[in-house]
């Protein structure tokens, strides 16, 4: 069948001389594997641009009832993006947030609320004016909802350490492998509780920044079953350290 549905592009992969297989997460059809013919040629500059990381198409695309690769048969931009790809600032975070959606999302079937969340945010992202430094935070967090493994909201004066495993927190630290400090835990409950469009009211010490992020990822291992160690974190810390 011939299907219309939006996209977001998470990851491609050379495929012959000319082609791209892209894992695109669509609102209709959850993540799908597309073969794009013709793209990485001199005459498909404007293509290419299309499958670039969380680029957000619209397109046409032959489905089967079979899994396997599908063929588009047509696509272009549902949104173009002004800021992010030439700010580095939001370069880095959509390279990094490709990744984790990468790895997040890679058997996602359709989830509407999911899609219009991933979108919504990558829009006020390229939109916005104000600081992102924290943005990644935000999201990943509020990204867990819909998979399933929102922090317990139970931060207060007795239980003041967050426990990575068990997804709560608790009275005491049980070890620093599975537990944030109390500082750290703190932050984490205030960047959990944060919504994206109320980003500039967040303060996060920058001293609390890499450690929140690389204890956050933790947080995905631990729930997401083959979640990789990532790499393009690094590069995003060392952009924002600047």
């Amino acid at each position: 069948m011939i299907l219309k549905t939006d996209g977001i592009v998470i990851h491609t992969l050379k495929y012959g001389e000319t082609s791209i297989i892209a894992r695109i997460f669509t609102s209709k059809m959850g993540m799908q594997s597309y073969l794009a013919r013709g793209v990485r040629t001199s005459k498909s500059a404007h293509k290419q641009l299309l499958f670039q990381p969380l680029t957000l198409v619209s397109m046409v695309a032959y489905h089967k009832d079979s899994d396997g690769l599908k063929n588009i048969k047509e696509i272009g931009f549902l949104e173009t993006f002004q800021t992010i790809p030439y700010q580095i600032h939001k370069t880095s975070l959509a390279i990094f947030l490709a990744e984790v959606l990468s790895h997040s999302l890679k058997n996602q079937e359709a989830n509407n609320e999911l899609f219009d969340f991933v979108r919504d945010a990558l829009l006020f992202l390229d939109r916005t004016k104000g600081p992102v430094t924290s943005f990644h935070l935000v999201f990943l967090l509020q990204l867990s909802r819909f998979l399933g493994f929102q922090p317990r909201n139970n931060h207060d004066k007795h239980n003041r350490y967050f426990n990575l495993q068990e997804g709560m927190y608790q009275h005491i630290a049980e070890n620093d492998e599975t537990c944030l400090d109390k500082a750290l835990s703190r932050t984490f409950s205030k960047v959990a509780a944060t919504e994206l469009t109320d980003l500039e009211s967040l303060s996060v010490p920058k001293d609390q920044r890499k450690a929140l992020l690389n204890r956050t990822i933790d947080y995905y291992r631990y729930h997401l079953a083959g979640m990789p160690a990532l790499k393009s974190h690094t590069v995003l810390e060392a952009v924002f350290a600047e």
